[in-house]
Order: C-alpha cells, then sequence, then structure tokens
C-alpha cells in the first residue's frame, strides 16, 4: 500500500513511518492544486495544512485513510471522505506541550515586561529600573 506524506513532518516521524511495510513517498511541497495530481494509487494520506478538497478525494479511487497530523480536521473535506468511505483522523493533543511551553512564555513575558523593554531598547533606552519591577510567578494560582 502507498502513503503518502503530503506536508513537512518531522525527520523522526518520517523515520518510523518508512519502518512500516508500506511504500512511503515524502513530498512536503505537495500543494492543494499538485496533490489532485499526485493522489492516484495512495491508500494513506497524511497532510498538516495542505488542503484536501473534494476533487482530491474524487481522484482518490484507491484512498482508505486521510490523518491530519494536527489537531482539527478543518483543512480536509471531511464530507466528501465520508461520501466514499475514507477514514478521517486527527492527532488531537500532538502540540499540548508546545502550547503550554508557550503560555508559560507568554505570562512571564507579561509579569516581566519583556515587550516594552525590548520596544524601550530597541528605540535606545535602557530603562532597568522601569522593568526591574515584577512580582514573579512564584507562589501564584493560575
Amino acid at each position: 500500500m502507498r502513503l503518502l506524506i503530503a506536508d513537512k513532518l518531522h525527520e523522526r516521524a518520517v523515520e518510523e513511518l518508512r519502518s512500516l511495510p508500506l511504500e512511503v513517498t515524502y513530498e512536503p511541497e505537495l500543494t492543494k492544486e499538485t496533490l489532485e495530481t499526485k493522489i492516484a494509487g495512495v491508500g494513506i494520506l497524511i497532510v498538516r495544512s495542505t488542503p484536501v478538497t473534494e476533487n482530491t478525494v474524487e481522484r482518490a479511487r484507491s484512498l482508505h485513510l486521510i490523518v491530519r497530523a494536527g489537531t482539527e480536521t478543518n483543512t480536509i473535506d471531511v464530507r466528501a471522505a465520508s461520501r466514499r468511505g475514507i477514514f478521517v483522523a486527527n492527532c488531537p493533543g500532538k502540540n499540548a506541550s508546545a502550547v503550554t511551553e508557550l503560555v508559560f512564555g507568554l505570562l512571564l513575558g507579561i509579569d516581566r515586561r519583556i515587550p516594552d523593554a525590548l520596544t524601550a531598547l530597541r528605540a535606545g533606552k535602557w530603562e532597568r529600573g522601569e522593568y526591574q519591577r515584577a512580582e514573579g510567578l512564584v507562589g501564584k494560582t493560575i
């Protein structure tokens, strides 16, 4: 069975997929339009941001599974896939750690007023006294 990865994926994920007993093709540069021309003979399709349109689904006579390497399926025409009996799956929570880390980084930035200090610094001002005061996050409940 052919598996087509039509978006950028981490190298480790691609290697793991290549260890499966499948013919794996990695074409991260595919677009909505070029995917339509490459879908023939593909049994499993993996995408992230590349749209999977009704036209793509209609041309995909061998397709059994579309996987969105992300939390939503909003880039996939799920109705068209359902009409053809193609299963659509996603990866909820895949980016939970990255989102958590970003939230903590933003919280520290807000508390320490890092964006304001950076703006002042770029304007050639070093306002140490203004930006050294911070409550900190120790002991706080969010």
